[in-house]
């Protein structure tokens, strides 16, 4: 009997563990890969991210083919009508007229100045953070007063920066107070010529501090066995900084790159308590083209279509940057 009851457990054991071993297989979990633990523990962030970020995602895309009203909470199918009407005319229409007549078609007119806007940041943001993240990388006196300095306006919040700024930069502000005695006053925030160039000198101002903290960390994995190597062959500071310095940074470099462009397609928050889109649509953003079509002017089908195509934008340029980034890695 007892020979029985351990032959009974065993086969209970047996089956138990090819039980397991099934749902494992099933799950993609082989025996040197049990996983088990891990997908449990990211099972409450998935299932977060599938119903506040996922799920309004496929929404959105659903809506980019239909006409919806808050009001009445009903959709009609349209196809690609919302497309067609956000993208007529073409820019190249007219000598490029919706490029510089926002009376044209503001989408074109918006995303005009988002891609100025990012041409005219994303270099400093990051060769900027660069040059300050080797300067505080080295032996210098107050080197965390430095940091915290630089850091301090990305603690800051974009609607709070852009209140400053506005307030630094207005007609009657404290810079013309200073260039009022050279003739140099202006009204850099209400003239439409002006008013894109104040929001990225704001943008510049607060994403170097960002970018510091990335190249910072980045240098910290850099070796220094190669530095004294370079040391002994005799190589410049230059030298090293581009044969050293510059290839251990790829990673980091990949990161800021896209983080920067990804950050200066989604302006927002800056753009809307700047000037509100505008003077004349000058600081409008493809993203504030979006809310006031969408939220202010009721055409959630129209909104949802741009936030397509902007998508579209910022996933090419993610890819490419990619792209780039694995041509350029070398196997050893």
């Amino acid at each position: 009997m007892a020979y029985e009851s351990e032959a009974d457990e065993r086969t209970t054991t047996e089956s138990g563990t090819s039980g397991l071993a099934g749902a494992k297989r099933r799950l993609g979990i082989t025996e040197d890969q049990s996983n088990l633990a891990g997908l449990l523990f990211v099972a409450p962030n998935v299932a977060v991210f599938s119903v506040f970020l996922l799920g309004p995602v496929l929404y959105a895309f659903y809506l980019a083919f239909t006409e919806y009203s808050m009001l009445t909470h009903e959709s009609t199918w349209v196809g690609l009508d919302n497309f067609w009407t956000v993208l007529t005319p073409w820019p190249w229409e007219n000598g490029f007229e919706p490029l510089r007549d926002p009376g044209a078609n503001t989408w074109w007119f918006s995303l005009r100045n988002t891609a100025i806007y990012a041409i005219g940041t994303v270099p400093l943001q990051i060769y900027g953070g660069l040059a300050i993240a080797l300067m505080l990388d080295k032996r210098v006196r107050a080197k965390s007063a430095y940091r915290a300095a630089y850091f301090m306006p990305v603690m800051l919040s974009g609607a709070a920066s852009a209140v400053i700024w506005r307030w630094l930069l207005a007609d009657n502000g404290i810079i013309n107070e200073f260039l009022s005695p050279l003739g140099l006053a202006h009204n850099w925030a209400g003239d439409p010529n002006t008013a894109l160039g104040a929001i990225m000198l704001l943008a510049i101002w607060g994403g170097i501090g960002f970018n510091m903290i990335l190249f910072l960390a980045g240098l910290q994995n850099v070796p220094q066995e190669l530095y004294e190597a370079s040391r002994i062959d005799g190589a410049s500071a230059w030298q090293r900084f581009r044969h050293v310095t510059w290839p251990n940074l790829g990673n980091t470099n990949f990161f800021v790159i896209v983080m920067a462009i990804i950050g200066a397609f989604q302006v927002f928050g800056i753009a809307l308590v700047f000037e509100e889109g505008g003077p004349y649509y000058a600081t409008t953003t493809a993203v504030l083209r979006i809310y006031q079509r969408a939220f202010e002017e009721n055409y959630f089908g129209e909104g949802a279509a741009m936030a397509m195509i902007l998508f579209a934008i910022i996933f090419a340029f993610s890819y490419w940057q990619y792209r780039y980034r694995k041509s350029e890695e070398v196997d050893y």
